[in-house]
């Protein structure tokens, strides 16, 4: 896929490199990776642009002060954001029903009964979270319960090549405040509850609940 047509009308000048796949670890940048250089909560991905280009990114996801020779710069004030659109865009083929559930408590048990439900009511269908990936004929782990957005999406990718059709994910506030449930048709989220907890990420109990309530006010396709 080239990268003007991830980027549409983003899409810098006389430059169009062909785009094999999309990394936010300088470590497993690949000739014809788009790298996402942010923030994280004990590394700042600008700290490896040099690196990421020296392994053969062709772009480079980043704040617009940060600095790219070598490589395009894609330019935006929230990267992890603008990251996560380009994503969705590669990735792109994605199980036609999914929805989220959110909440401090809940949220596995949650996912789990919705792919139940839909199995029994005859669909190919699947749950995302603490437990891993899970379909009627297998579980696999991916060790977060929301992770990284290349992760996530290339999962669901994956499981509409394989023919599901219905999946439910958690979406944790910390995937929700990083960007890490983008792109997908989610058609119905769920809040279980909220109470005391990631206070040390979040700060306060408003922000929680902020991060929280993006899976309704940006997530769902409204």
């Amino acid at each position: 896929m080239r990268l003007a047509a991830l980027l549409q009308d983003q899409a810098p000048e006389g430059s169009d490199p062909v785009v094999t796949g999309l990394a936010i670890d300088h470590r497993k940048v690949a000739p014809g990776t788009i790298f996402g250089a942010f923030a994280g909560e004990k590394f700042n991905g600008e700290d490896f642009i040099t690196a990421a280009v020296d392994a053969g990114a062709v772009a480079i996801v980043a704040r617009p002060e940060a600095k790219v020779d070598g490589a395009v710069h894609i330019a935006d004030a929230n990267p992890r954001r603008a990251f996560a659109q380009i994503a969705a865009r590669f990735f792109h083929r994605f199980p036609a029903i999914c929805v989220a559930v959110t909440g401090t408590n809940g949220k596995t048990s949650t996912v789990e009964m919705a792919r139940q439900l839909w199995r029994m009511a005859g669909f190919n269908a699947a749950s995302i979270g603490t437990l891993g990936i899970t379909t009627s004929q297998d579980n696999a782990s991916t060790g977060l319960t929301t992770p990284d957005i290349v992760t996530f999406l290339s999962n669901m990718s994956g499981l509409a090549a394989e023919g599901i059709t219905h999946a439910a994910f958690e979406a944790s506030s910390h995937g929700l405040d990083q960007y890490r449930t983008e792109g997908l048709p989610v058609k119905a989220a769920a809040f279980t509850n909220l109470s005391h907890d990631h206070l040390d990420y979040h700060g306060t109990m408003e922000a929680y609940l902020a991060a929280k309530m993006r899976l309704f006010d940006e997530v769902v396709v409204q």
